[in-house]
């Protein structure tokens, strides 16, 4: 009996990353720290009138998939677009 390894869906697959990281690729997206709380840093960014607002939680591990997709979301990009920083 084969085995059949699973068809590429071309969707970019996230994985954690360290929050300096996220900061850096904010950075480059022209997003402006503007609020610390604690472990707790705020980004925004002001594009088309639109206002973008992004919460980083900077501590010393990496921030999960979900932690990811949600500043992904927040900062209107794709799942391709963040991967490509």
């Amino acid at each position: 009996m084969s085995r059949r390894g699973k068809k590429k869906s071309g969707k970019v697959t996230l994985t954690p990353e360290k929050p300096r990281e996220a900061i850096r690729k904010l950075g480059q997206n022209g997003f402006r720290l503007v609020n610390r709380d604690g472990g707790d840093w705020f980004y925004s960014r002001e594009k088309n009138g639109k206002r973008y607002l992004v919460m980083v939680s900077v501590h010393p591990r990496e921030l999960g998939k979900p932690f990811v997709k949600n500043i992904i979301r927040k900062s209107g990009k794709t799942n391709s677009e963040w991967a490509e920083l």
